[in-house]
């Protein structure tokens, strides 16, 4: 499945940390208010009519929905382990989540997806069930397209279009050159 909207806080280049370990890559896609609760309602009727027809399922549905507390901003929040253990050597193997542009090729690894970026985030789900009040769905994290890049920036130097210089080189800078 596909999930299509703006996104927030990715982290598929370097494993999101948790008190300093790594516990897998992810992303939170803002996706509008309509297709959130169209996607709501389509796994609340396929754990209810399908996944669990034989077992109690009260309450409301768990979904990765992310509620921010300051802007009431609602993201479902696509996940998966940083790694994966190799069968025949039994050895962990890090994953690298593919990332691409809008022409299908892959965004280089120094491009970070900065957040208001629009996404299609491929998932697969899971379903799962606990109890009578806790069951839904989980999604993990397949590969990403990036249709309309929002670049990361650590030092926020892209932001003003600065350009870098090596350290050490002198400034050359025209007069007419400088903005006031």
């Amino acid at each position: 499945m596909k999930i299509k909207g703006k996104a927030f806080w990715a982290k598929v280049r370097t494993p999101e940390t948790y008190q300093g370990n790594p516990v897998g890559y992810s992303v939170q896609v803002e996706m509008p208010e309509e297709n959130l609760q169209r996607m709501k309602d389509y796994f609340t009727d396929k754990c209810k009519n399908e996944q669990f027809t034989d077992k109690r399922c009260d309450g409301e549905i768990t979904l990765p929905i992310k509620v921010d507390e300051t802007t009431g901003r609602k993201t479902v929040k696509v996940k998966t382990k940083h790694f994966y253990v190799e069968k025949a050597t039994g050895k962990q193997v890090n994953k690298v989540i593919p990332i691409y542009n809008e022409y299908g090729e892959i965004i280089p690894e120094d491009v970070l997806i900065g957040n208001g970026s629009d996404v299609e985030v491929a998932c697969n789900c899971k379903f799962f069930y606990d109890s009578a009040k806790k069951w839904g769905v989980r999604l993990y994290l397949q590969s990403m397209m990036v249709t309309n890049l929002v670049k990361y920036s650590t030092d926020g130097s892209d932001e003003f279009e600065f350009k870098k210089r090596p350290e050490g080189e002198e400034a050359d800078v025209q007069e007419d050159e400088v903005d006031f």
